[in-house]
């Protein structure tokens, strides 16, 4: 078995996606949380202690068999930060994903998050840093870029394209053959009937552009 060190303290279900790993297959011994919230040193989350921050990745990230997984996916910006220190400090980092998650004719990068309940149809491509939520659908040929959230119960169209660092809301439905541009976020319910360009924000049914971001 291996070490694994969690980055980010807010959410726990990454704990729980661990333990159904382990009685699939005993492979993670978690060792801990680093946040870099002061407030929440020394504290537990879902039994696991706070270790500490950044401070102390350059000598965890040094000794041998230790893994991270990012954890840090309420923001865009912050996934992506975490993810450029633990590369810096040359981290080894795994994608963590439920047994019962059909992953034949998938491609998918490292550092994803891909819990029960998620259906990937056949010739779809993950990149890196990407985390899906309960119950998220991917149908076929879609292509999901670097450090896209995909909030439970959303349900993405065959062949459509999720760029770079979008945030797709809980329940949202987006239409077969779209392409969300980079850095878009789609608001919860919105069901998306054409392309979304880069950096805006729709909701709504049928969703219409709120804002630019």
């Amino acid at each position: 078995m291996n070490t694994i060190i969690i980055y980010g303290a807010a959410f726990g279900d990454v704990v729980k996606l661990i333990d159904a790993i382990n009685r699939f297959e005993a492979s993670w011994i978690v060792s801990g949380f680093l946040d870099d919230t002061r407030e929440l040193r020394g504290k537990f989350l879902m039994g696991y202690p706070i270790l500490g921050g950044r401070e102390l990745l350059p000598d965890l990230a040094t000794r041998e068999g230790i893994f991270f997984i990012n954890n840090v996916n309420g923001s865009r910006d912050g996934n992506r930060a975490i993810a450029a220190l633990l590369d810096a400090s040359q981290c080894t980092v795994p994608t963590l994903i439920h047994p019962y998650v059909d992953l034949a004719y998938v491609t998918i990068g490292r550092g994803c998050i891909i819990p029960d309940g998620c259906v990937i149809g056949a010739n779809v491509t993950i990149g890196d840093f990407v985390t899906l939520r309960y119950g998220s659908v991917i149908s076929h040929d879609a292509k999901i870029g670097d450090h896209v959230l995909i909030g439970p119960g959303a349900t993405v169209g065959g062949r459509v394209v999720i760029n770079r660092g979008c945030e797709i809301g809980a329940g949202a439905t987006i239409k077969m053959e779209t392409t969300i541009g980079e850095g878009a976020t789609v608001g919860a319910g919105t069901v998306v009937i054409r392309d979304v360009l880069p950096g805006t924000v729709v909701a709504g049914v049928p969703g219409k552009e709120i804002h630019k971001q």
